[in-house]
C-alpha cells in the first residue's frame, strides 16, 4: 500500500487548471518544501511556456520567465519589470519540474535552468522514489548564455530614454573608439607607422567600430564616428598618393 500512496503523492504534487493566462490553455501550480510557488502556463500549439516563481525567501517576490520551443525570450521581475538572469533562482527548484506530468511542456523548457526533459513519475524508466533534496543544476552553455546576454543589452538599448540620457550612455564607448583613431595617428606622428599603414588600420578600425557598436554593444552604428575613420583613411591615402608624385622632384 505504501508505494501506491507514494505515487499518488507525486503524481498529485503538480495541480492541473486551466489557464488564467491571456494566450496559454493550460496551468500547473505548485508549493515547494521552502515555501516557493511555482506556476507553469502552457501553450501546446505555439509550444510556448511562461514560468512564473514567487520565491519565499525574498517575500515572494514574483519572476517571470516565457520560453519557446528551448529558447529564452524573456526573464524579468514582476513587479520592477527590469531584466535579469533568472537561473541563480529557477535552477534551485528545477527538480520539481521532474514530477510535472507533461512532456510535451517539459520539451517545450528545453532543459533550460536544469528543467529535466521528461517526467519522472513512478513508474518509469526513470523512477526515484523521492522528492529531489539536491535539484539539478543546469549545464553551462556558452552559446546560450551569450545570447541570453546580448538579449537583455539590446532590451536595454531599447528602452524610451531622453536625448540627453542616451548621450551620456553613449559617450564612454565613443571616446573609447575615437581615441583608438587618435591613438593610430600618434603612432604615425611618432613614426610607428606609415601612411599606407595608417590608412589600412584607420578603415579597419572604423568598420570594426560600427560592427562592435551593432553586434556586441547592440546598438546602430554611430554613422559620423565611421565616416570619420573613413575619411581620415582617405586622406591618409590622398597624402600617400601625393608623397609618391612629388618624389620625382627630389
Amino acid at each position: 500500500m505504501a508505494p501506491r500512496l507514494e505515487e499518488a503523492r507525486l503524481r498529485s504534487l503538480w495541480k492541473a487548471n486551466p489557464s488564467a493566462q491571456e494566450g496559454y490553455t493550460r496551468n500547473y501550480s505548485t508549493e515547494t518544501a521552502d515555501g516557493d510557488i511555482i506556476s507553469v502556463d502552457f501553450n501546446f500549439a505555439r509550444q510556448m511556456v511562461r514560468i512564473a516563481l514567487s520565491v519565499a525567501r525574498e517575500h515572494h517576490r514574483q519572476y517571470i520567465a516565457v520560453i519557446k520551443s528551448g529558447t529564452v525570450l524573456q526573464e524579468r521581475e514582476l513587479a520592477g519589470k527590469r531584466s535579469l538572469d533568472l537561473t541563480s533562482r529557477i535552477a534551485p527548484v528545477a527538480g520539481y519540474f521532474r514530477f510535472l506530468p507533461d512532456e510535451m511542456l517539459l520539451r517545450s523548457i528545453g532543459g533550460n535552468y536544469g528543467v529535466p526533459l521528461l517526467p519522472d513519475l513512478p513508474g518509469s524508466s526513470y523512477a526515484r522514489e523521492h522528492l529531489p533534496i539536491h535539484p539539478l543544476r543546469q549545464k553551462f552553455q556558452p552559446l546560450r548564455s551569450l545570447r541570453r546576454y546580448l538579449t537583455r543589452k539590446r532590451e536595454r538599448e531599447l528602452r524610451p530614454r531622453g536625448p540627453v540620457r542616451r548621450f551620456f550612455r553613449r559617450l564612454p564607448a565613443e571616446i573609447w573608439d575615437l581615441t583608438l583613431g587618435g591613438l593610430l595617428c600618434l603612432a604615425y606622428t611618432w613614426g610607428g607607422l606609415n601612411l599606407t599603414e595608417l590608412a589600412g588600420y584607420l578603415g579597419v578600425a572604423g568598420l570594426v567600430c560600427g560592427a562592435w557598436d551593432w553586434v556586441w554593444r547592440q546598438r546602430d552604428p554611430f554613422m559620423p564616428k565611421v565616416l570619420a575613420f573613413m575619411a581620415a583613411s582617405g586622406f591618409a591615402v590622398y597624402m600617400q598618393v601625393q608623397h609618391r608624385m612629388w618624389a620625382i622632384f627630389l
